[in-house]
């Protein structure tokens, strides 16, 4: 064997051991809860349409500004993020090198913003992609990277370049022929990101085992302060609350909100 050879292999074996290092099960944890709002369940009343009315109208768009399961109760659209400092580094787990310069697609589909949350790191590119039979357009006013205004006619779709920087908060997205159609942009550096589902649930995998602090935001308040978790009352000052990732999964537990806590 070739001391070329021989090096390229042991290289080779170097990474593999690196790799294998970085992904012991030990050294990673998901972090799973539940958020459930506390009070009369809230109406979702129709909205008043002043455009295409004819299109969509049938479509029957409601307000998505507070979305509480009827059954359950689970509240939907809460971002939990990872907050990182400036000049904090973070481990990022291998599994998402493969969706690092992903598309992510941002629809305009039944005259409304879907998903509505959409996020998004820094390196993936916005697929802003119209579904609906009318034009619409999708304007962002970021804080840290340039803000956008992108007409998309009908059936057709436009990228928006890579976002540079990480976004503090999340981006009200709006369309101004459709003023009713609101969504939110949430631009991090990191995967770190959950957004919890029709049941209030949410999921953050792969976290790096250690203490962490999570930065919880509904689009009513903004950051979620005033809270009742595990039973016991909990103020997170600007939505900031601690949580210690073992391997494995760790609970966060069901988080009451109270109406008030969501004007």
């Amino acid at each position: 064997m070739s001391r070329v050879t021989g090096a390229r292999l042991s290289l080779v074996s170097l990474m593999v051991a690196i790799t294998s290092t970085i992904s012991n099960a030990d050294d990673w944890g998901t972090v799973k809860g539940r958020f459930v709002f506390d009070g009369t369940l809230p109406e979702r009343p129709k909205l008043v349409l002043n455009k295409d009315v004819e299109f969509c109208g049938k479509h029957e768009p409601r307000t998505e500004k507070l979305v509480v399961h009827a059954a359950d109760r689970g509240i939907a659209n809460v971002v939990i993020w990872l907050d990182i400092k400036p000049a904090e580094k973070i481990a990022i787990h291998p599994s998402f090198e493969k969706s690092a310069s992903a598309k992510i697609k941002l629809s305009n589909k039944g005259c409304r913003f879907d998903p509505h949350i959409c996020v998004l790191r820094t390196g993936q590119t916005l697929l802003i992609e119209n579904a609906d039979q009318v034009d619409h357009n999708t304007a962002a006013g970021l804080d840290r990277n340039a803000p956008f205004n992108d007409l998309t006619p009908a059936g057709k779709s436009v990228e928006r370049p890579r976002f540079a920087q990480t976004e503090k908060l999340p981006a009200q997205v709006q369309c101004s022929i459709h003023p009713w159609m609101v969504g939110w942009l949430v631009v991090k550096d990191h995967p770190y990101v959950a957004v919890t589902d029709e049941h209030g649930r949410f999921e953050m995998n792969h976290l790096p085992v250690g203490e962490h602090t999570l930065v919880v935001w509904h689009e009513l308040p903004g950051f979620v302060q005033e809270v009742t978790r595990n039973g016991q009352s909990e103020s997170w000052k600007r939505g900031k609350v601690t949580v210690r990732v073992a391997a494995g999964e760790t609970e966060f537990g069901e988080t009451r909100v109270s109406a008030d806590a969501l004007k």
